[in-house]
């Protein structure tokens, strides 16, 4: 019986199985927060957080970046951030509004379709630095949220503390769509 050579498919090269894994971490990571199990999710989320550095690094170390992985770990960015985001809405009543919530979820739609809309007119639409400090802060928020809704949710002063930090999120969400919008301006009003 012959095994699966992953070198005959360069798509399922080691930071593509990453990312896939970030999905199956995501998938995980909801089960347990429908439940309420707050710190088995937010342990999944932080594995799932690990592995998008861990790709990315080795994809550009190791000259392993494909088409694959280009569509896929944004995606998969969106879908484990977007869903954690929704999710806690009912879960965080009092920190996380859900206006919020729709102006982070509609902030990723609308950079989604100025990337593709871009590469497809052949200009490279990769993440800048405000790109990667939105999903940093916003990664960092979930957890905190997480373990807020854990440990602290009843002492006042770690409430304030994280509905700050939820703000500071939002803000740093607007202001990346905004440099996202600016940086493909050019290419909207090319016609």
């Amino acid at each position: 019986m012959n095994s699966f050579n992953y070198t005959q498919y360069p798509a399922f090269n080691l930071p593509n199985r990453l990312t896939l894994l970030r999905l199956l971490l995501a998938v995980v990571f909801f089960v347990l927060l429908s439940y309420c199990y707050y710190i088995p999710a937010l342990l999944a989320f932080i594995i799932a957080w690990s592995t998008d550095w861990l790709d990315g690094y080795l994809a550009r170390k190791k000259g392993l970046l494909t088409d694959f992985g280009r569509i896929a770990d944004p995606f998969v960015d969106k879908i484990i951030v977007c869903g954690g985001f929704i999710l806690l809405i009912q879960h965080a009543r009092g920190i996380l509004p859900s206006w919020m919530v729709v102006v982070i979820v509609a902030r990723e739609f609308l950079v989604n379709s100025l990337r593709s809309y871009s590469e497809s007119k052949g200009i490279e639409f990769g993440a800048n630095v405000w790109g990667k400090a939105k999903m940093f802060v916003q990664s960092f928020t979930i957890s905190l949220i997480l373990l807020f809704s854990a440990y602290f949710e009843y002492l006042m002063i770690i409430k304030q503390g994280v509905i700050v930090m939820v703000w500071i999120t939002v803000i740093i969400t607007l202001v990346s769509g905004i440099k996202y919008i600016m940086k493909a301006g050019p290419v909207i009003m090319a016609k």
